[in-house]
């Protein structure tokens, strides 16, 4: 009895765990399917089964831990990357998000246009009463009616169609006629609602009481791969960057992604509209983290010295309040420090007199956005400089202080290569994060102030990051998601190399002491 009441409470929870998640499975999986991310749908399916598995057998007990890390691993951490590195070979931008039918469809469908003859209709709304089926109840030309769907054209005999005194039709047999506000209701489904009628041609909604045919103007053939202006003749052909070009290289939009192989990482480095900022922001890219890492750790380190002395009173009460702004969400901070340099009613330049554009000049900016994070990094690298201080062997330090060793040595040579190895793999982490500190930049500066040359896209503070966002959001014609997952790509091999390296050279370190 006592061991069934100590396992009921696991048992309750792994029976609701496992339920939920499997319903939550058979509701998402056919509605994956039905939209085609057949992907997903694998993985929902794959995932779900795995961990059944896992938590319904009594052996797999470091499975249990270790399985459901893994399923959120592989897809919020393994996927994102593996996803973003095929967007890297790809033109994947504004006008090239469809893929080739897609574009086609949607160009086709742009080219309608009305006929030079006219041909309005008048309108009434109506609904089929035994589909329900949304239909057009037009006046021909000549008079007589017909309806019109998605089906086509249906002729109506004029004994079916009664007319008010005003000619607008009131009653259909078999039809519903709608009012305005019941129209207004499906306002949506008319807008898509498109009448065959041959040769090409429809008929669509104008406005609430007319309907008007329209005529394509581009024709596609799939056997020759090419599109014809109806109009001109002009023939256009596929290009490699996912568009349909004439020989006069006019190009139809939208086009559609396609892979374009290296020729992201190419742009990248050979124009010169990207390569001259890219430099610019790489070289700040290393400065700001190094600096960064560098200003906190040792105002943390000292801070951690001075309020680790044994004379010292009040310590808790010193630490606590250096821990305030490591408590402050930082979002919060930083947009606190954007109104505090701000060049005419900011605190800074107010309780001083004076107006220095420190958001609005290149190394202002940057000198302004290193203060801010000295302020936010300081409190963590404080908090583990002490820890480190704290765990140092005493013995060490009063042995060199008996050999005659002064502060500044025993400090030089023993409390800080201590402390560095011990705080090694922090610093590395703070190194990578800081590299890709995005919100840091975003929310103080924005990457400004503009680097003119680089067309308005790059600034002076943008880091690679910040760079790949507004590459990703502001250049070309719209987004360009291809450009700049090259960019982040490159952004991840350099962080990754440069953690490895580091994390080598820590290891034989610690081998070596």
């Amino acid at each position: 009895m006592g061991s069934w009441s100590t396992k009921a409470p696991g048992l309750f929870i792994k029976i609701v765990f496992l339920g939920t998640l499997n319903a939550f499975a058979l509701w998402a999986i056919p509605i994956l399917l039905t939209h085609h991310t057949y992907l997903f749908a694998a993985y929902m399916a794959i995932s779900t089964l795995v961990l059944d598995y896992v938590f319904l057998s009594r052996k797999r007990i470091a499975a249990k831990y270790i399985a459901p890390g893994v399923v959120l691993l592989i897809l919020f951490q393994v996927y994102p990357a593996l996803y973003t590195g095929y967007i890297a070979f790809t033109n994947y931008s504004t006008g090239h998000i469809l893929d080739k039918a897609q574009a086609l469809d949607v160009m086709i469908s742009n080219s309608y246009q009305q006929p030079a003859n006219g041909g309005i209709y008048p309108m009434k709304v109506a609904t089929e009463r035994t589909t329900n089926q949304l239909t057009l109840i037009l006046k021909n030309p000549d008079g007589t009616y017909s309806a019109g769907n998605f089906r086509g054209l249906t002729a109506l005999p004029s004994s079916a169609i009664t007319v008010d005194a005003a000619g607008s039709v009131t009653s259909v047999q078999g039809f519903k006629v709608l009012t305005d506000t019941q129209v207004q209701a499906h306002i949506d489904a008319l807008q898509s609602l498109h009448v065959p009628v041959g040769k090409g041609a429809r008929i669509e909604v104008a406005d609430f009481s007319t309907a008007q045919m329209t005529e394509p103007t581009l024709k596609y053939d799939p056997t020759t791969d090419r599109v014809t202006d109806i109009a001109t003749g002009t023939l256009y052909h596929p290009n490699n960057n996912g568009s349909m070009v004439s020989n006069a290289g006019d190009e139809l939009e939208p086009g559609w992604s396609t892979n374009v192989g290296w020729r992201n990482f190419t742009v990248v480095f050979t124009d010169a509209r990207y390569r001259g900022p890219l430099g610019l922001v790489l070289g700040w890219t290393f400065a700001f983290a190094i600096l960064v890492v560098g200003t906190t750790f040792f105002m943390g380190l000292f801070l951690a010295l001075v309020l680790n002395h044994p004379k010292l009173r009040h310590k808790k009460l010193y630490r606590s309040l250096l821990i305030v702004p490591y408590a402050m969400p930082s979002v919060l901070s930083i947009l606190v420090w954007a109104g505090m340099f701000n060049q005419d009613l900011g605190v800074i330049n107010r309780i001083f007199g004076l107006s220095i554009p420190w958001l609005y000049d290149p190394w202002l900016a940057k000198i302004a956005i290193l203060i801010v994070q000295l302020w936010l990094g300081t409190p963590y690298m404080f908090l583990i400089a002490t820890g480190a201080i704290q765990a140092l062997p005493n013995d060490i330090v009063e042995a060199a202080e008996v050999d005659g060793a002064s502060g500044l040595q025993v400090f030089s040579k023993i409390k800080l290569p201590l402390v560095l190895l011990a705080m090694a793999p922090l610093l590395i982490a703070s190194f990578a994060y800081n590299f890709s500190n995005f919100g840091a930049i975003y929310l103080l500066t924005g990457g400004g102030p503009t680097i003119i040359s680089s067309g308005g896209i790059a600034g002076h503070t943008d880091i690679l990051i910040s760079y790949t966002y507004k590459l990703a959001f502001a250049a070309g014609k719209g987004s360009n998601y291809g450009l700049a997952s090259a960019v982040s790509f490159l952004n991840f091999i350099l962080v990754a190399s440069i953690s490895a390296y580091s994390f080598k050279k820590t290891k034989t370190a610690e081998n070596l002491n």
